[in-house]
């Protein structure tokens, strides 16, 4: 798997740097624009691990038995790797 990036630090990091005072520079621009970027990955991001726990329900067939959800590793029964990295587990 490839290394988890941190968009909200990443964000936070290019606000950061711009400042009050280079809001009106092109390079600030850019690196704002880079931070909305990251935001909205951080956003994104999240979205997709609510939907992977929105997943985990388990869901109730008409003859009453339980399904198994994709959430936790069917072998080991832990969480998904992918999961609690997301989660910073």
């Amino acid at each position: 798997m490839t290394e988890r990036i941190d968009h909200v630090k990443v964000a936070q990091r290019n606000l950061d740097f711009v400042g009050k005072e280079a809001m009106e520079s092109p390079e600030a621009l850019v690196t704002v624009t880079a931070a909305l970027v990251h935001a909205t990955l951080a956003l994104v991001e999240q979205q997709r691990i609510a939907n992977l726990i929105a997943l985990a329900q388990p869901i109730r067939l008409p003859s009453g038995g339980e399904v198994t959800h994709m959430l936790h590793d069917p072998v080991s029964g832990a969480i998904r790797e992918d999961v609690a990295e997301g989660l910073g587990l």
